[in-house]
């Protein structure tokens, strides 16, 4: 078994990052022309980060149920959701949680670790209490959560402390020519995170694993809601790969989203522009939320395949410019590249209540 184990993260409130240096005139220049600008950071870098890689281990026989998929361990040794039986074989595991393919079989096992109405508290070792396999719907679910799930950028999120259960999960998927194990935790407070033993992702996943297992299909997402758990290269981009449309989302004074779809050539700048803002990794906590709050808006990145990506765009705080992994000083050129299309509005009082709508 492998124990190599990503550091747990923190539950505590983490502090506001230092604003990054803004883009240089020539990148902004480069964008508003529509030439494709150097692709910038706060160290200076003018190129994207490469992208890790990790060994290419051989497939190994590994223990099988009768029913011919992957066998769990009976039990694990530690609460943390972070360990998996083996590191992936036969395929890069530092690029993905999961290949970006169908497997031959998929299964999920389960291991309460916390419960709140246990007389006693539980104790290591945990026992496993299911094993499913997955196919269909259930299983094309799982798979697209961990295919796109972002890598971790290194940097804790804020997180509550709630008491509630929490129940570990091993993923087993069988490819024929690989294997890959996927380990995380469902947590009430939403701050763990998930590893295949190479690649690690900052979000929950298994929160929403949790959630398919039990058959909870989410209702389809308004066009304002829908993102929010990340997407694998946001620690690289603000904008990964793709050529998503792009929804402009303003909170009026009533607390209701108002959107603004942008056809392909305005979801093209915005886009490029995003790809040109130098970045830093971010803990998703800006300094000045209490000021005005008309400017603000939110950036709805839909894509052709895998997640939409929120970005949060508010000129009044530091950093004025929050994505999924990544975050940038200056809002101002985005302020002012989006603000034809689609115009602030008064917005909530941030020192008031926010009225029904």
């Amino acid at each position: 078994m492998s124990t190599d184990q990503p550091p747990r993260p923190g539950r505590g409130s983490a502090s506001a990052l230092a604003a990054v240096v803004v883009a240089s005139a020539t990148a902004l220049a480069l964008a508003a022309c529509g030439q494709p600008a150097p692709r910038g950071s706060s160290d200076g870098q003018t190129s994207l980060p490469a992208v890790p890689t990790g060994p290419l281990r051989p497939v190994q026989a590994q223990r099988l149920a009768a029913d011919g998929a992957l066998e769990c361990p009976a039990a694990l040794d530690s609460a943390d959701g972070l360990t998996v039986p083996e590191k992936p074989q036969g395929v890069d595991g530092a690029a993905r949680l999961l290949p970006a393919r169908d497997p031959t079989s998929l299964v999920v096992c389960a291991y309460p670790t916390m419960r709140l109405t246990a007389s006693t508290p539980l104790t290591a070792p945990f026992p496993r209490s299911e094993r499913r396999m997955l196919d269909g719907a259930q299983g094309r679910s799982v798979v697209d959560l961990l295919t796109w799930a972002p890598r971790w950028n290194g940097s804790e999120r804020a997180c509550t402390a709630m008491a509630g259960d929490e129940t570990a999960y091993l993923v087993g998927a069988a490819y024929g020519d690989a294997i890959v194990w996927v380990a995380a935790t469902a947590d009430a407070n939403a701050c763990s995170r998930g590893t295949n033993g190479d690649f690690v992702t900052g979000d929950p996943v298994g929160v929403p694993l949790a959630a398919t297992i039990a058959g909870r299909v989410p209702p389809p997402a308004l066009p304002c809601d829908a993102g929010g758990l990340g997407r694998l290269d946001d620690d690289r981009t603000l904008a990964p790969e793709g050529s998503p449309s792009v929804t402009v989302c303003r909170l009026d004074a009533q607390g209701t989203w108002q959107a603004a779809a942008l056809d392909d050539a305005r979801s093209a700048q915005v886009v490029d522009l995003l790809r040109a803002l130098p970045t830093r990794p971010t803990d998703h906590v800006c300094e000045g939320t209490s000021g005005p709050t008309d400017a603000r808006f939110t950036l709805v990145l839909r894509y052709a395949a895998g997640p939409a990506l929120r970005i949060s765009v508010d000129p009044a705080c530091n950093p004025g410019v929050l994505g999924s992994g990544l975050e940038s000083a200056d809002a101002g050129p985005l302020v002012d590249l989006v603000a034809p299309w689609s115009p602030p509005i008064p917005g909530p009082d941030p020192n008031g209540s926010v009225s029904s709508p």
